[in-house]
């Protein structure tokens, strides 16, 4: 099933579903204030005195662009506004290209790309996962594509542009890093002095290099337990957390479906009957449950069906650890190391640095873990390293009635919401009635080109189901 079919079918069940349980599609407010982030080990001085802002209200709204390793930045624009151009010669394996997309994970987007190219996913490469709920583009290389399929795509998530050839494919972390351009909406027009100097101090003295809550996988926020599970040799837990472990950012309406499952637990062809509805809130599940189905005790097999997740998951729980070491150096005033190496790796040093935190865990045996992770081959699992502090790029910024555009470049492996909670108290789900829910032209603000060519690209896309569709440039 494509995803489009996989959208049409969850829109039409969620319609009805709205209707009967209405109560249970309530959206929360929810804030990430110091209370909150410390529960995933991020600490940030002065949040209490910080404004509250709303992001990713439209797809707009957060733009993630990436700078490749040339330093070449990959715009989001048809190919008219690219400074530069580059060749095509057949006789290389490799095609390189700009993939931009709207509404999709770049996971989801690399699915899509290999059905409707009719070749495995594990041929199309990438440098980074970049955001769902945004407008962003980045490099991908396809070995053994057809460059003429890739121009004759018309799918409405996602565009293919600027092919080239290639001797190598890309791999994870070749890129230099990402430029943003976000919109944080905010209750009041913000003060521009007292915002240029607390932008000011976060770019001259840098900040913590923490992992934000997209990577442990909003809205549930369950990544990590199931990565946890994983380590602890516990497959069927891991399978089970995944499945049935409801969030508290989550719809409770999926939390209500998500415990009629765990009630369910072994009936897989009834849980199957369950996940049918929504193909897309569920596609992960899924795919573990088609496999139990015939298999129905091998829950090791039904988690190697998922190896894309299998990563998340365990990169999930490694650098839940690293925000919580980087968080005890800065709680105990003790001197922050400029780089923080992550715990899982076959070096015992690096084991002892994290061994308090493993053992609240009930992680006490290194050998054991790497034992446990042993069927899942495509786990690299080396000595890695972080650097602990940033020093964002500010490119431009512009104070609108609606909060503020600002326009930044981060190195690799940096989250944008890191940086941006050193300005504010990040809030998502429902906008305040009193706030403008009006779509922006954020490039165009800041005197770029405009984004209506784009959203013209992905009018299928970014919409907002209940509210007015309106421009303010």
């Amino acid at each position: 099933m494509n995803i489009l079919e996989a959208k049409r079918i969850e829109s039409q069940n969620l319609r009805e579903v709205t209707k009967e349980f209405s109560q249970l599609f309530r959206t929360g407010t929810f804030a990430d204030d110091q209370k909150f982030l410390e529960q995933y080990g991020i600490s940030i001085p002065d949040k209490k005195n910080l404004p509250n802002g709303y992001i990713k209200l439209w797809p707009q709204d957060f733009i993630v662009e990436e700078i490749a390793l040339s330093g070449e930045v990959q715009t989001i624009y048809q190919d008219k506004f690219l400074s530069k151009k580059k060749d095509f010669f057949f006789e290389e394996p490799v095609i390189g290209a700009t993939l931009v997309k709207c509404g999709l994970s770049t996971l989801e987007a690399v699915e899509e790309l290999a059905k409707d190219l009719r070749i495995e996913k594990e041929k199309i490469k990438y440098a980074g996962i970049k955001d769902k709920h945004a407008i962003t583009s980045q490099l991908i290389s396809i070995k053994g594509g057809d460059a003429e399929k890739l121009h004759d795509l018309s799918l409405p998530y996602l565009f293919v542009k600027n092919t080239f050839s290639e001797k190598r494919e890309l791999f994870i972390g070749g890129l230099q890093g990402n430029q943003f351009t976000i919109l944080i909406r905010t209750e009041y027009t913000l003060p521009e002095k007292e915002f240029s100097l607390r932008l000011k101090k976060v770019q001259e003295d840098g900040f913590y290099n923490f992992y934000y809550l997209q990577r442990f996988g909003i809205p549930r926020l369950k990544s990590p337990l199931a990565g946890l599970e994983l380590l602890r040799g516990d497959y069927e837990r891991s399978v089970f957390t995944e499945l049935c472990q409801s969030g508290q950012r989550e719809l409770p309406y999926f939390q209500a479906l998500r415990n009629s499952i765990a009630q369910l637990w072994g009936n897989w062809e009834e849980i199957s009957g369950i996940l049918d509805s929504f193909p897309l809130t569920f596609q992960v599940e899924r795919k573990m449950i088609d496999y139990l189905i015939g298999r129905p005790e091998d829950f090791l097999g039904a988690l190697k069906e998922i190896p894309e997740q299998i990563r998340l998951w365990t990169d999930s729980f490694i650098t839940l650890l690293f925000n919580k070491k980087l968080s005890f150096y800065l709680r105990e005033k003790k001197d922050v190391p400029n780089n923080l190496p992550f715990f899982l790796s076959r070096n015992q040093k690096t084991w002892d640095l994290y061994k308090d935190f493993l053992k609240e865990y009930g992680l006490f045996s290194m050998p054991l873990v790497l034992k446990n992770l042993s069927p899942f081959p495509f786990l690299n699992i080396r000595g890695k390293e972080k650097e602990t502090k940033i020093f964002p790029q500010i490119l431009d910024y512009k104070i609108i009635p609606e909060g503020v555009i600002l326009s930044f470049n981060l190195p690799k492996g940096c989250y944008a919401t890191t940086f941006l909670s050193h300005l504010f108290n990040l809030v998502s789900g429902t906008l305040p009635s009193k706030m403008s829910n009006l779509a922006i032209d954020t490039k165009a603000n800041l005197k770029k080109p405009s984004l209506e060519e784009i959203l013209n690209q992905f009018q299928e896309v970014v919409y907002l189901p209940s509210w007015k569709y309106s421009w303010r440039l």
